[in-house]
């Protein structure tokens, strides 16, 4: 049943899109569309205190760094 690529062939009547019936194929994309026009691409900040103490420490390559790494890396940085 699998195919020259390794693919599972599933043979259906014509019409037919893998396993599913026009009808049902058009009820499972319709609730794919649906669920994709509910998507929040939007990030909201749920916080802004924990947001602007976020962005008060000191990241290395977009992490945190430990507070008393951060007293030193601090210090580092105003020698230079």
């Amino acid at each position: 049943r699998l195919d020259d690529r390794g693919l599972l062939r599933v043979e259906g009547p014509e019409g037919w899109v893998g396993a599913y019936s026009p009808d049902s194929r058009r009820v499972r994309v319709d609730r794919f569309l649906a669920k994709r026009e509910k998507r929040v691409w939007v990030k909201k900040v749920k916080y802004d205190v924990r947001k602007s103490f976020a962005d008060s420490r000191l990241r290395v390559k977009g992490r945190f760094v430990k507070k008393e790494d951060e007293t030193l890396m601090r210090e580092l940085m105003s020698l230079t």
